[in-house]
């Protein structure tokens, strides 16, 4: 594993270029930091260290792929929720299931996702805080944001996952 210390060298190192890289492609600071912030997290649990001569080429174009991915997947959202609009006009569920679901979903978040975790996660999605708002509130890094919302949605999506194969 690359060592600690040599990740935030790193990151001091490069990080406005792999920043300003990401504005380029996203035109959104929040996507941008997270974009950087994953790179980041992987770097952690990567095996063996980065080559000292291609440390800079290896991380802007982990910005740069991982950019295009999601260039790539909000032209694909774009095209779901625009079919989804269309079979939701055909098929409209009725109100109580809506209800129920979103019931299910809130049981979960209070019994089965931690409190940090859970604190994290009503920050991002109810709130609306960036990785890094949320990181200055706690007093942690982004990168533990970045883990608390990872595990939280794990669990709400395994939650989730086990009560639609029983009910």
């Amino acid at each position: 594993m690359i060592q600690k210390e040599r990740i935030e060298q790193l990151f001091r190192c490069y990080y406005q270029e792999m920043y300003r890289l990401a504005m380029i492609f996203l035109h959104d600071d929040g996507e941008s930091k997270d974009v950087i912030s994953e790179i980041f997290v992987q770097l952690m649990d990567r095996e063996s260290n980065l080559e000292a001569d291609k440390e800079k080429a290896f991380l802007m174009a982990s910005v740069r792929n991982r950019c295009l991915n999601i260039i790539r997947n909000k032209s694909l959202q774009q095209r779901i929720q625009r079919l989804y609009l269309l079979d939701i006009q055909t098929d409209i569920s009725p109100i109580e299931s809506i209800e129920a679901e979103l019931e299910n979903i809130s049981h979960c978040i209070e019994a089965e996702i931690p409190e940090n975790d859970r604190r994290i996660l009503l920050f991002h999605y109810h709130e609306r805080l960036t990785y890094k708002e949320i990181a200055r509130r706690e007093k942690i890094s982004e990168v533990a944001v970045y883990k608390h919302l990872h595990k939280a949605l794990d669990v709400l999506r395994n939650y989730l996952k086990k009560q639609n194969e029983n009910g």
